[in-house]
């Protein structure tokens, strides 16, 4: 299943490492931003990981499914960047 992946962390040391987890599982599609498509072990191992990073107090990650028929009515504006998507999972 797909996920469209945002967080809003506040220390740079806990963004960094959120940053670098969900580069190895997805596309980074804008600075705090990624699309990952995993099963629902690597979902659920994902949310495990990202639980340790984050300060409950200070930090919000979310997670948006997005549907297959969603996924396809995606709309892009702006700069003109060519997306690898070699580097979806």
């Amino acid at each position: 299943m797909k996920f469209l992946i945002t967080y809003d962390i506040s220390s740079p040391k806990r963004w960094r490492r959120v940053f670098k987890t969900l580069k190895n599982a997805g596309l980074n599609v804008q600075l705090s931003c990624f699309e990952v498509e995993l099963n629902n072990t690597q979902i659920s191992h994902l949310i495990i990981e990202l639980q340790k990073l984050i300060d409950w107090e200070e930090d919000s990650i979310y997670f948006f499914p997005i549907s297959d028929y969603a996924g396809g009515m995606t709309v892009k504006l702006g700069k003109n960047e060519e997306i690898n998507e070699s580097k979806v999972v």
